[in-house]
């Protein structure tokens, strides 16, 4: 110890009733009284040349291994193992986010209040061919808002980060227990809070109501808002402070947004866009998945101001002049057997529109 160097070196025996920091200070500040010159002591004591060669010893270590942790030193580097490290890191990292009340009401005012906005905005779509882009469009809006959520999750992740920071530097713990906390931990706060806006957002609009298909909503979104909040951290964890990571986030978020093939059709995109960033876009097996889920099957039934209509000659009714043609394009005649004002809606089925 400490006081055993002194007493080693010719200072007076510390008292068993002495407050050792005052001893310390005492026997140090003595020099004219003991007339020991400690700086000199201690460049002539074998502790500094054993502390040397332990320095020299990490240094090298650190030069052989780099920034490796995962080496056959780990065991002088932390005092638990890595599964222990991640054990307990990720069970205080819950405790943190459980108890950062401030952030987790706001994630949830976030989805329940962007729900309703978009529901009400398609409020109570129908089985008509105008609601179908509707349809496209709300769904549409759920992936928009998800960058809402990488916007929110950037702050608390680099103020995680400056923890992790001031901790590693005298290795409590890795950059895996930390990685692995930082991700997991806020799983279940984003399932309840995609919970809520799919509870709020989906029968306001008015989507399909067949039981698989709801499953099937719920659970793409769940995992949009997962790979939301990754991505988020993703671009933050390269990120100095949330200010550049704000700058990089219309990058991403832009390119994958723009080239999802609902703002411009595949068709429409330049080919160097559509050959490369239309599949790299996550948004679209998103926005495809959950489009050609709602609309598989589901029967069109155009209302009044959704027919093309159209005369046929003198003599003829709607099926009869247009009926060969009708039979093998998509969409059908509401009024095959009237002679005049025939009405064609452009769509039987939501499979038609989706593949039109």
């Amino acid at each position: 110890t400490l006081i055993k160097y002194f007493e080693d070196n010719g200072a007076q025996k510390c008292p068993p009733t002495a407050n050792p920091a005052e001893y310390i200070l005492d026997v140090v500040g003595s020099k004219s009284s003991t007339g020991i010159d400690w700086p000199q002591v201690w460049d002539d004591s074998a502790e500094k040349v054993s502390n040397l060669a332990e320095i020299d010893r990490i240094n090298q270590l650190k030069q052989n291994n780099g920034s490796a942790q995962h080496t056959e030193d780990d065991s002088h580097v932390f005092a638990r193992s890595h599964m222990y490290q991640i054990k307990l890191v990720t069970r205080r990292m819950f405790v943190m986010y459980w108890r950062n009340l401030e952030y987790n009401m706001t994630r949830l005012a976030l989805q329940v209040i962007c729900a309703l906005v978009v529901g009400f905005t398609f409020y109570n779509l129908n089985d008509g061919s105008k609601d179908l882009q509707n349809k496209v469009m709300a769904i549409f809006e759920c992936s928009v808002l998800s960058i809402l959520v990488i916007n929110q999750v950037q702050p608390e992740f680099l103020r995680q980060r400056q923890y992790y920071g001031r901790e590693t530097s005298t290795n409590q713990y890795g950059w895996r227990a930390f990685a692995f906390a930082i991700i997991v931990t806020e799983w279940p706060f984003s399932f309840v809070a995609n919970t809520l806006f799919f509870a709020s957002f989906y029968w306001t609009v008015g989507l399909n109501s067949i039981s698989d298909r709801i499953g099937y909503f719920y659970f793409t979104y769940i995992i949009l808002g997962v790979f939301s909040l990754t991505l988020g951290q993703a671009i933050a964890s390269f990120a100095p402070n949330d200010i550049v990571a704000a700058m990089f986030n219309p990058i991403f978020t832009a390119m994958i947004t723009l080239f999802c093939g609902v703002t411009i059709p595949y068709p429409q995109m330049p080919k160097f866009w559509r050959s490369w960033m239309y599949w790299l876009s996550p948004y679209l097996y998103y926005i495809e998945g959950v489009i050609t889920n709602d609309l598989h099957g589901s029967k069109v039934v155009c209302r009044s101001d959704e027919f093309y209509t159209f005369e046929p000659p003198s003599g003829q009714t709607c099926s009869e002049y247009a009926g060969d043609w009708a039979s093998g394009a998509i969409g059908y005649i509401n009024n095959p057997d009237d002679s005049s004002s025939c009405q064609y809606c452009p769509f039987k089925v939501g499979d038609e529109y989706f593949t039109s």
